[in-house]
């Protein structure tokens, strides 16, 4: 006599196990059609010029959690540096979380940018909309030496949500350190506290760039909110911006998709990364010709069909 024949059998048990079992089964199917379909139409979408770098860079990275101790609240920062064996000095990039987040949010984004050739200090302080503790992050790669072959010359501040307007107002406060600044997703101006975007963005230093990015389905940071941002920078200012089709407040904090409940999150970090990384490459003189995403006549960034309300000006 086998075991399974002592068991006694319960068949009203086996028809509940049998139609959960299907039903899971068809859900799981669900969301990888889903995922697969998505990801088809992104590469099916994705512009030529603008999607190699989407792909990583040529360095690889080293990641140092809390390296740098402390700013004015007491908050320390992380490092996302290129490794690299000939000396040479790489760009800067000074991090902003958005609100309740850290630097392990936008890991897969931070990771990326020291691929291709930019030293990251990330501050850990999660309520960066004065940019200060952005500023003193910066502060801190030289306070007890360089920590890395850095150069100091070519600094750009980019953050997200909260961390948008830190960055912009880090690059006002700088005076001209700071030569770029990309705000992703900052959140139209009834949303912000009192003080925290007075100077956005027309307190730019001369010749300070800057790229305006968010998701379409972002309800705090709409395409109309991030047009009327662009039409306020002064003259004299390269500027760019876009909307990400789908995408939702928190959509850059992907890796590369969606965290299981991961709120504001709608498909993941997509169409973000290579526009951002474009952007930077250029601006920071990593490779100039990157210039041409933006802009000419056969500007990726203008007609990717992943991107909408998109806009760009040389000054």
């Amino acid at each position: 006599m086998h075991r399974r024949d002592m068991i006694p059998h319960n068949n009203a048990f086996d028809q509940v196990f049998v139609s959960t079992s299907l039903i899971l089964r068809r859900v799981a199917l669900a969301w990888l059609l889903v995922a697969a379909g998505t990801v088809c139409a992104h590469a099916a979408s994705a512009s030529p010029g603008l999607e190699r770098f989407a792909r990583p860079g040529p360095y690889k990275v080293e990641v140092r959690r809390e390296a740098l101790c402390c700013d004015r609240k007491g908050k320390a920062a992380d490092l996302y540096l290129p490794v690299s064996r000939d000396g040479r000095e790489f760009p800067v990039v000074t991090w902003g979380n958005g609100t309740w987040a850290s630097p392990d949010k936008y890991d897969l984004l931070l990771r990326h940018l020291a691929s291709w050739g930019m030293a990251v200090v990330a501050t850990r302080d999660a309520s960066v909309a004065r940019g200060e503790t952005m500023r003193d992050a910066l502060a801190l790669l030289t306070r007890d030496g360089p920590v890395a072959p850095l150069d100091l010359n070519r600094i750009a501040a980019i953050g997200h949500s909260q961390g948008a307007g830190g960055a912009v107002n880090a690059a006002i406060a700088d005076k001209g350190g700071i030569s770029t600044v990309i705000a992703i997703d900052l959140p139209a101006r009834k949303f912000c506290s009192r003080g925290d975007c007075d100077q956005i963005p027309g307190g730019l230093p001369p010749k300070t760039s800057i790229l305006f990015l968010s998701g379409a389905r972002d309800g705090l940071s709409k395409p109309e909110a991030v047009a009327s941002y662009y039409d306020a920078v002064p003259a004299g200012h390269a500027r760019a911006r876009a909307s990400v089709r789908g995408a939702d407040h928190n959509d850059i904090q992907g890796q590369p998709g969606c965290g299981f409940l991961a709120l504001g999150c709608r498909q993941g970090i997509g169409a973000f990364l290579p526009v951002i990384t474009a952007w930077l490459v250029w601006q920071l003189g990593i490779e100039p010709a990157s210039q041409q995403v933006f802009a000419g006549k056969d500007a990726t960034f203008l007609s990717d069909d992943r991107l909408t309300a998109t806009a760009f000006s040389p000054r």
